[in-house]
């Protein structure tokens, strides 16, 4: 059996009843969609004002990359957690939940906003596995 478009793009609109250890209680969470993730990437990435990369050789050393950018840090924090209180909102816009307000967000403890945002990363298929973070390369 083939699986249908209507099936698969269900799930973006199909909440979730999670577990928030901090909240000691449940919250209706839904996936974001590939977009909905666009979105909020490009709304972190503004506080990145540009990045070059250029390979070249020096000498003996072949293949050398050399790399420079400017980050303005105020604008990235206020950007990240602008994004990171988007995806929140985002989520818990969804028919079971209730509506949340940005700035309603902003007033959580820090605690329930990491945690939701884990639980939403899961939920929308971006979690890290130990597995990925034990086979990323270090510096040696």
């Amino acid at each position: 059996m083939v699986i249908k478009k209507a099936d698969i793009l269900k799930g973006i609109n199909d909440p979730e009843e999670i577990m928030i250890e901090s909240l000691g209680d449940t919250l209706w969470l839904r996936p974001l969609s590939n977009k909905e993730l666009d979105i909020l990437d490009e709304i972190e990435a503004k506080g990145m004002k540009s990045y070059e990369t250029n390979s070249k050789s020096r000498g003996r050393v072949q293949g050398e990359t050399v790399a420079k950018g400017k980050l303005d840090i105020r604008l990235a924090t206020v950007n990240g957690a602008k994004a990171r209180d988007m995806k929140i909102q985002m989520s818990l816009d969804n028919p079971k939940g209730e509506e949340w307000t940005l700035e309603e967000i902003g007033m959580l403890h820090r605690d329930v906003t990491d945690e939701l945002i884990e639980k939403i990363n899961e939920l929308s298929g971006i979690s890290v596995t130990t597995a990925e973070i034990d086979k990323f390369p270090e510096d040696e």
